[in-house]
Protein backbone atom coordinates (compact mmCIF):
# COMPACT_ATOMS: atom_id res chain seq x y z
CA UNK A 1 0.00 0.00 0.00
CA UNK A 2 1.57 3.02 -1.46
CA UNK A 3 0.33 5.51 1.54
CA UNK A 4 1.47 3.29 4.16
CA UNK A 5 5.26 3.16 2.82
CA UNK A 6 4.81 6.92 2.86
CA UNK A 7 4.07 6.87 5.95
CA UNK A 8 6.95 4.29 6.92
CA UNK A 9 9.67 6.44 5.33
CA UNK A 10 8.05 10.24 6.58
CA UNK A 11 8.27 8.40 10.39
CA UNK A 12 11.87 7.52 9.66
CA UNK A 13 12.90 10.52 8.32
CA UNK A 14 11.42 12.21 11.02
CA UNK A 15 13.40 10.33 14.02
CA UNK A 16 16.24 11.17 12.16
CA UNK A 17 15.20 14.48 12.05
CA UNK A 18 14.72 15.04 15.78
CA UNK A 19 18.08 13.26 16.59
CA UNK A 20 20.05 15.80 14.43
CA UNK A 21 18.13 18.93 16.43
CA UNK A 22 20.14 17.67 19.61
CA UNK A 23 23.45 19.93 19.31
CA UNK A 24 21.47 22.79 18.20
CA UNK A 25 19.06 22.75 20.90
CA UNK A 26 21.73 21.38 23.54
CA UNK A 27 23.46 24.94 23.14
CA UNK A 28 20.71 26.52 25.43
CA UNK A 29 21.23 30.23 25.89
CA UNK A 30 25.43 29.94 24.98
CA UNK A 31 23.17 31.09 21.23
CA UNK A 32 20.09 31.78 21.07
CA UNK A 33 19.04 32.00 17.91
CA UNK A 34 20.45 28.07 17.25
CA UNK A 35 18.20 26.98 19.93
CA UNK A 36 15.14 28.05 18.88
CA UNK A 37 15.42 27.26 15.36
CA UNK A 38 16.56 23.74 16.75
CA UNK A 39 13.39 23.69 18.86
CA UNK A 40 11.39 24.74 16.10
CA UNK A 41 13.15 21.86 13.80
CA UNK A 42 12.84 19.30 17.06
CA UNK A 43 9.36 19.99 17.69
CA UNK A 44 8.05 19.43 14.18
CA UNK A 45 9.83 16.06 14.68
CA UNK A 46 7.63 14.92 17.38
CA UNK A 47 4.90 13.64 15.06
CA UNK A 48 7.51 11.07 14.02
CA UNK A 49 4.80 8.22 15.75
CA UNK A 50 2.45 9.20 12.54
CA UNK A 51 -0.24 7.04 14.07
CA UNK A 52 -3.40 7.92 19.97
CA UNK A 53 -5.35 8.01 22.89
CA UNK A 54 -2.70 6.24 25.69
CA UNK A 55 -2.38 7.49 28.74
CA UNK A 56 -2.33 10.99 26.63
CA UNK A 57 -2.38 12.34 30.28
CA UNK A 58 0.41 10.72 32.20
CA UNK A 59 3.26 12.87 31.67
CA UNK A 60 1.63 16.13 33.14
CA UNK A 61 -0.17 13.51 36.36
CA UNK A 62 3.62 12.53 36.57
CA UNK A 63 4.51 16.44 36.67
CA UNK A 64 1.66 17.24 39.37
CA UNK A 65 1.95 13.55 41.54
CA UNK A 66 5.19 15.33 44.38
CA UNK A 67 2.85 17.91 44.78
CA UNK A 68 0.20 15.55 45.50
CA UNK A 69 2.71 13.98 47.70
CA UNK A 70 3.83 10.84 45.99
CA UNK A 71 7.38 10.81 46.27
CA UNK A 72 7.94 7.23 44.80
CA UNK A 73 9.99 4.52 45.57
CA UNK A 74 13.51 6.20 46.69
CA UNK A 75 12.55 8.95 44.76
CA UNK A 76 12.15 6.08 41.51
CA UNK A 77 8.58 7.39 40.17
CA UNK A 78 8.02 4.46 37.96
CA UNK A 79 9.22 0.90 36.97
CA UNK A 80 12.84 -0.26 36.27
CA UNK A 81 14.55 1.04 33.22
CA UNK A 82 12.38 4.23 33.49
CA UNK A 83 14.45 7.73 32.67
CA UNK A 84 14.04 11.17 31.50
CA UNK A 85 12.27 10.22 27.90
CA UNK A 86 11.07 6.93 28.89
CA UNK A 87 7.53 7.05 31.28
CA UNK A 88 6.71 3.45 30.98
CA UNK A 89 9.66 1.43 32.60
CA UNK A 90 10.57 -1.85 31.09
CA UNK A 91 7.44 -2.22 29.48
CA UNK A 92 8.02 0.70 26.83
CA UNK A 93 7.12 -0.46 23.62
CA UNK A 94 4.76 -2.77 24.72
CA UNK A 95 2.36 0.10 26.82
CA UNK A 96 4.33 3.01 26.06
CA UNK A 97 2.67 2.90 22.31
CA UNK A 98 -0.23 0.31 22.50
CA UNK A 99 -2.81 3.43 21.92
CA UNK A 100 -0.85 4.37 18.78
CA UNK A 101 -1.38 1.10 16.98
CA UNK A 102 -4.95 0.97 18.56
CA UNK A 103 -5.79 4.20 16.32
CA UNK A 104 -4.00 3.03 13.31
CA UNK A 105 -5.94 0.18 13.21
CA UNK A 106 -9.25 1.80 13.74
CA UNK A 107 -7.97 4.31 11.08
CA UNK A 108 -7.39 1.88 8.92
CA UNK A 109 -10.10 -0.61 9.53
CA UNK A 110 -12.87 2.30 9.43
CA UNK A 111 -11.37 5.63 7.64
CA UNK A 112 -12.93 8.64 7.38
CA UNK A 113 -15.02 9.38 4.70
CA UNK A 114 -14.42 13.45 4.74
CA UNK A 115 -13.83 15.55 1.66
CA UNK A 116 -10.64 17.08 1.12
CA UNK A 117 -12.38 20.72 2.12
CA UNK A 118 -13.74 18.88 5.47
CA UNK A 119 -10.61 17.64 6.33
CA UNK A 120 -8.03 19.84 5.77
CA UNK A 121 -10.46 22.44 7.69
CA UNK A 122 -10.46 20.13 10.67
CA UNK A 123 -6.62 18.86 10.59
CA UNK A 124 -4.46 22.14 9.54
CA UNK A 125 -6.08 23.90 12.85
CA UNK A 126 -5.45 21.00 14.91
CA UNK A 127 -2.12 19.96 13.84
CA UNK A 128 -0.90 24.33 13.87
CA UNK A 129 -2.36 23.86 17.74
CA UNK A 130 -0.42 20.81 18.81
CA UNK A 131 2.80 22.38 16.94
CA UNK A 132 2.56 25.73 19.19
CA UNK A 133 1.68 24.22 21.98
CA UNK A 134 4.79 22.14 21.56
CA UNK A 135 6.92 24.75 20.30
CA UNK A 136 6.19 27.25 23.13
CA UNK A 137 5.88 24.52 25.85
CA UNK A 138 9.60 23.50 24.95
CA UNK A 139 10.66 26.98 25.49
CA UNK A 140 8.69 27.74 28.30
CA UNK A 141 10.23 24.70 30.09
CA UNK A 142 13.58 25.49 29.13
CA UNK A 143 12.89 28.75 30.25
CA UNK A 144 11.67 28.03 34.22
CA UNK A 145 13.41 24.49 34.42
CA UNK A 146 16.87 25.22 33.19
CA UNK A 147 19.17 22.30 33.18
CA UNK A 148 16.33 20.08 34.60
CA UNK A 149 15.81 17.47 31.41
CA UNK A 150 13.34 15.63 33.46
CA UNK A 151 11.12 18.50 33.02
CA UNK A 152 12.15 19.95 30.29
CA UNK A 153 11.27 17.02 27.35
CA UNK A 154 8.08 16.48 28.94
CA UNK A 155 6.13 18.54 26.27
CA UNK A 156 8.37 16.11 23.91
CA UNK A 157 6.75 13.05 24.67
CA UNK A 158 5.15 11.16 22.22
CA UNK A 159 1.83 10.41 24.11
CA UNK A 160 1.30 14.23 25.19
CA UNK A 161 -1.68 15.87 23.93
CA UNK A 162 -0.03 18.16 21.81
CA UNK A 163 1.71 15.31 19.79
CA UNK A 164 -1.77 13.55 19.17
CA UNK A 165 -2.98 16.93 17.94
CA UNK A 166 0.08 16.62 15.25
CA UNK A 167 0.11 13.00 14.58
CA UNK A 168 -3.64 12.25 13.73
CA UNK A 169 -3.91 14.91 11.26
CA UNK A 170 -0.52 13.49 9.33
CA UNK A 171 -1.64 10.28 9.43
CA UNK A 172 -5.43 11.30 8.08
CA UNK A 173 -4.02 13.60 5.20
CA UNK A 174 -1.54 10.23 4.03
CA UNK A 175 -4.10 8.46 4.25
CA UNK A 176 -6.52 10.07 2.04
CA UNK A 177 -3.23 11.31 -0.09
CA UNK A 178 -3.85 8.92 -3.81
CA UNK A 179 -0.41 7.57 -3.50
CA UNK A 180 0.59 4.47 -5.76
CA UNK A 181 2.32 1.65 -4.96
CA UNK A 182 5.87 2.63 -6.29
CA UNK A 183 8.59 -0.37 -6.26
CA UNK A 184 11.19 2.12 -5.35
CA UNK A 185 9.08 3.38 -2.40
CA UNK A 186 8.59 0.12 -1.43
CA UNK A 187 12.06 -0.36 -1.16
CA UNK A 188 12.61 2.24 0.87
CA UNK A 189 10.02 1.37 3.33
CA UNK A 190 10.94 -1.95 3.74
CA UNK A 191 14.81 -0.35 4.68
CA UNK A 192 13.37 1.77 7.31
CA UNK A 193 14.13 -0.87 10.25
CA UNK A 194 17.88 -0.85 9.41
CA UNK A 195 18.32 2.79 8.93
CA UNK A 196 16.28 3.53 12.25
CA UNK A 197 19.02 0.83 14.12
CA UNK A 198 22.13 2.52 12.43
CA UNK A 199 21.36 6.61 11.48
CA UNK A 200 22.63 7.84 14.80
CA UNK A 201 26.24 7.17 14.25
CA UNK A 202 25.42 9.44 10.67
CA UNK A 203 23.89 11.89 12.35
CA UNK A 204 27.45 12.47 14.67
CA UNK A 205 29.46 12.56 11.84
CA UNK A 206 26.88 14.68 9.53
CA UNK A 207 26.83 17.46 12.24
CA UNK A 208 30.92 17.21 12.20
CA UNK A 209 30.70 18.05 8.56
CA UNK A 210 27.74 20.45 8.19
CA UNK A 211 28.94 22.22 11.25
CA UNK A 212 31.80 23.55 9.30
CA UNK A 213 29.67 24.97 6.54
CA UNK A 214 29.45 28.30 6.83
CA UNK A 215 27.20 31.11 6.65
CA UNK A 216 23.55 28.79 6.17
CA UNK A 217 20.56 28.70 8.70
CA UNK A 218 20.40 26.75 11.66
CA UNK A 219 16.97 24.93 10.03
CA UNK A 220 19.08 24.47 6.94
CA UNK A 221 21.86 22.75 8.77
CA UNK A 222 19.30 20.43 10.56
CA UNK A 223 17.73 19.44 7.27
CA UNK A 224 21.26 18.95 5.42
CA UNK A 225 22.20 16.67 8.24
CA UNK A 226 19.31 14.71 8.25
CA UNK A 227 19.23 14.25 4.40
CA UNK A 228 22.85 12.77 4.59
CA UNK A 229 22.14 11.00 7.69
CA UNK A 230 19.19 9.27 6.04
CA UNK A 231 20.87 8.76 2.64
CA UNK A 232 24.16 6.88 3.93
CA UNK A 233 21.46 4.80 6.62
CA UNK A 234 20.23 4.02 3.50
CA UNK A 235 22.87 2.55 1.66
CA UNK A 236 24.19 0.19 4.54
CA UNK A 237 20.71 -1.08 5.38
CA UNK A 238 20.63 -1.72 1.61
CA UNK A 239 24.12 -3.67 1.29
CA UNK A 240 22.94 -5.45 4.62
CA UNK A 241 19.73 -6.73 2.92
CA UNK A 242 21.84 -7.84 0.14
CA UNK A 243 24.36 -10.17 1.79
CA UNK A 244 22.31 -12.84 2.64
CA UNK A 245 24.65 -13.25 6.51
CA UNK A 246 23.76 -9.92 7.51
CA UNK A 247 19.89 -9.72 6.16
CA UNK A 248 18.32 -11.10 9.03
CA UNK A 249 19.68 -7.97 11.49
CA UNK A 250 17.90 -5.18 9.58
CA UNK A 251 14.60 -7.12 8.47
Amino acid sequence: MGWIDLLCVLACFLVILSHCCDPFVAVFDNDRPVFLQGVMAGSLGRILPALVFWSLLLPYVRMAAPLLGYAGNSGNMGLYGECDWNIYGTFYYVSGFAGYIVLAFYLVKFPLEWSWCRLLAVCIPSFAVGYLITLIGFVEMQRHFPGDYACLETIWYFAGIDVFLMTVPVFLIVQKATVRPRLWLARLAGATFGIYLCHFIFVQGAYDLVVQIPGIPTIARILLMALMAFAVSYVVAWTMRSWRVTRRFVE
